[in-house]
């Protein structure tokens, strides 16, 4: 086929470069189909015979080479299995200097120093020819240009470089590209995904043996490609050591590596755990003096990742996953059980609160399981396992159960609230469930939805109408606790005024003056008392002005003044002061209750 050679008469030679970046559906897929063609029979004449209407068969005639960075790539996936791969490994150091020195004496340019700078600019691109050569080509034109300006009048117009008699030192502007550290001439920076990969990946044995072979040098002179110096190079140039460990945590497990006895799983894990005491914000290290804080993650964690790619690593590509949100989720629900804690330690009583100590920890081990331990339905005859809407149809001793039940609630902080059923509840022609949860829901920290063996123990719920039961005994217990507790107050007060009033003598005006004053008549009290001792009793037969006056006298007795403010009482004639009197309204066809004057003490 004369479209086959070119002008000279040779075979041309198809090289595709960069086909990693290829469209496998159309570019690739087209050069599966050329070389899974098969070759046509041939006529007599030589040629060959092809489809009807003369349209030639296209097919393999000679080889395609294809050059790539990542064999593996899923583009390449389809094409694999009928390409025979070479792995061209970086060249030696020394070879590569030797051939830029060539390069530049070409080129009519010259590097003093020993060759010092091509050294190190072998060493900052990692072997890249290209790179070397690009990097040679803008410091020559620098060179050239600053040569032109400084010598071109001196030399008469010499021509200068490229072509010229003149040789041209690169050596300043090629160290002034390199500049201190010689970084930045290529860019290194990696992904997480092959920072990970290049972790628990090792290169078979036979891709070794292949190159040391090629290289001419004993295998024991040079150390695995995927060694630990790669490793270390891959997290420095990656550059998140904070998310290097978390992937590593996420896929330690993940990995399947040979270890029966899970030696090698508990130190690779001792290793992160020491890693991450790096991390650390609570140190003195980390509230002191931040660069050396930064100075040590960047040293101890890439040790980390090294060390676990010696106990982990694989030759088979591993399932890796490069998420942390699992992490992130696991960090904001420890935030919220903190929340949690500290709200079930602020609602305890003071008794029960004094005797907690030790932390959250000892709080969240200890003290909350035993408290929900408590707060079971129970067994035999105190359970509480009976849906019932009453008390009074409670046994004795399920009587006895609920009072214990309501004094642990409201020794713990603790109540039932009413939550929604939500959707997945729902029900048509049926009435909406109602649930009652603990507030606050200490439940979740001791939950565990995983465990689903035959030997674990679980606690006896409450039914939610017997909740409701316990959080309205819960509610009625603080209100007497909180009047228990102004009563306290007030009598400890009335306490202190007696006492100060009895400790102060009268003084000796209000004494004289009292001596002075007539005794006053009261002849004519009784009589008005028994003319009205019939009008002023009430619907019950007390006397509620007597009462008053009573209860009048023994107030100022006891705060040690007469009280002349009036204040205003209920008009049922009970005497309780109309501040205090609880009114309920009625309503047709909700309570059908009769109506009469309440107190506090009937309530509680």
């Amino acid at each position: 086929d004369e479209r086959g050679y070119g002008k000279a008469g040779k075979p041309n030679c198809i090289i595709l470069d960069e086909v990693d970046g290829a469209d496998a559906k159309s570019s690739i897929a087209a050069l599966v189909d050329i070389i899974r063609a098969d070759i046509p029979p041939t006529t007599k004449g030589g040629s060959s015979k092809g489809k009807k209407g003369g349209r030639k068969t296209t097919y393999l005639r000679r080889p395609i080479i294809l050059i790539c960075n990542h064999k593996h790539a899923p583009a390449l996936r389809p094409i694999l299995p009928y390409a025979r791969q070479f792995d061209v490994q970086p060249p030696n150091p020394e070879r590569l200097t030797g051939r830029l020195r060539a390069v530049l004496a070409a080129e009519h340019m010259s590097v003093i120093a020993g060759g010092m700078p091509l050294h190190r600019l072998v060493a900052a691109t990692g072997g890249d020819v290209r790179s070397c050569l690009y990097a040679l080509q803008f410091a020559s034109a620098r060179a050239r240009e600053l040569a032109v300006k400084k010598s071109g009048s001196e030399n008469g117009g010499a021509p200068i470089g490229k072509g010229g008699t003149l040789m041209v030192d690169i050596s300043s502007t090629l160290m002034a590209a390199l500049g201190d550290t010689g970084n930045g001439m290529k860019d290194m920076q990696s992904d997480v995904s092959s920072t990970v990969a290049t972790v628990f990946r090792k290169e078979k044995a036979r891709s070794q043996n292949k190159r040391l072979k090629t290289s001419g040098v004993a295998s024991r002179a040079i150390p695995t490609p995927k060694g630990v110096d790669v490793v270390l190079k891959a997290v420095d140039h990656f550059g998140d050591n904070s998310k290097t460990l978390d992937c590593l945590f996420m896929n330690v497990n993940r990995v399947s590596y040979v270890d029966p006895t899970l030696d090698r799983c508990a130190v690779a894990f001792e290793w992160l755990s020491g890693a991450d005491i790096y991390r650390s914000q609570k140190s003195n290290v980390a509230m002191n003096n931040s660069a050396e804080h930064h100075a040590m993650q960047k040293f101890y964690i890439p040790s980390a990742a090294a060390a676990i790619h010696l106990l982990c690593c694989v030759e088979t590509r591993p399932d890796l996953t490069f998420s942390t949100r699992p992490l992130a989720d696991l960090h904001y629900q420890n935030q919220a059980n903190e929340s949690l804690v500290h709200r079930f330690v602020e609602g305890l009583a003071p008794k029960a609160r004094r005797g907690v100590g030790g932390g959250t920890d000892i709080v969240v081990s200890d003290v909350i399981p035993y408290g929900l331990w408590l707060l079971s339905a129970g067994d035999g005859k105190n359970a509480l396992s009976r849906p019932v809407s009453s008390i009074d149809i409670l046994s004795s001793e399920e009587k006895l159960a609920f009072s214990a039940h309501v004094a642990t609630l409201r020794t713990l902080g603790l109540t039932y609230v009413k939550e929604d059923g939500g959707f997945n509840n729902f029900k048509f022609n049926s009435a909406p469930a109602e649930n009652f949860r603990l507030e606050p829901e200490i439940d979740k920290l001791v939950k565990f939805d995983d465990i689903s063996d035959g030997y674990s123990v679980e606690r006896k719920h409450v039914p939610p109408m017997m909740k409701e039961l316990l959080a309205h005994g819960a509610t009625v217990a603080a209100l007497r606790e909180r009047e228990s507790e102004k009563k306290a107050a007030l009598e400890a007060i009335s306490e202190n005024a007696v006492a100060m009033d009895t400790e102060k003598p009268p003084p000796q005006d209000a004494l004289a003056k009292k001596q002075l004053t007539p005794p006053k008549s009261v002849s004519s009290k009784p009589e008005k008392h028994k003319a009205n001792s019939s009008v002023a009793k009430n619907f019950l037969g007390v006397r509620a002005s007597k009462a008053k006056e009573a209860k009048t006298a023994r107030r100022a007795a006891r705060v040690g003044f007469d009280r002349t403010k009036k204040v205003k009482l209920s008009n049922t004639g009970s005497g309780v002061e109309l501040t205090k009197v609880i009114r309920f309204k009625y309503q047709k066809g909700f309570t059908q209750a009769v109506r009469a004057p309440c107190q506090m003490e009937d309530l509680v």
